[in-house]
């Protein structure tokens, strides 16, 4: 049997510019290997820059528990300042995750849609 390594489609709900998107958590329990790090980028369509990085080494996501077949990690809120710094528009996202080894795994990929504010 072949190892199937397409990461799993999740769109996000959308978010109007300039309001908060509630955190994301996690859990992941049938993975063979320890997650040491996990990196979150989001990209304007056809753009290469990213809008957002969000990264366990820096900040915007948590790990509680990295071990092997029991990851548990947060996507953090992502701030009403950080949604109103993004035009409105289509992104893709994907969050990689990386093992004790070096290893780096797309989990997830997507879209997430910022809606236009309309009040200012």
């Amino acid at each position: 049997m072949e190892l199937d390594l397409t990461p799993l489609e999740w769109d996000w709900t959308p978010v109007t510019k300039g309001d908060t998107f509630p955190s994301i958590r996690i859990q992941e329990t049938s993975s063979e290997v320890d997650c040491a790090r996990v990196r979150v980028k989001i990209k304007a369509s056809g753009v290469t820059t990213a809008a957002l990085e969000l990264d366990s080494d820096a900040s915007g996501i948590t790990i509680a528990d990295g071990t092997a077949g029991a990851w548990d990690f947060t996507i953090d809120t992502i701030t009403a300042a950080q949604t109103a710094s993004m035009d409105a528009g289509f992104y893709t996202y994907d969050i990689e995750t990386t093992d004790t080894a070096g290893n780096v795994k797309t989990e997830f990929c997507g879209t997430w849609q910022i809606l236009p504010q309309i009040t200012d």
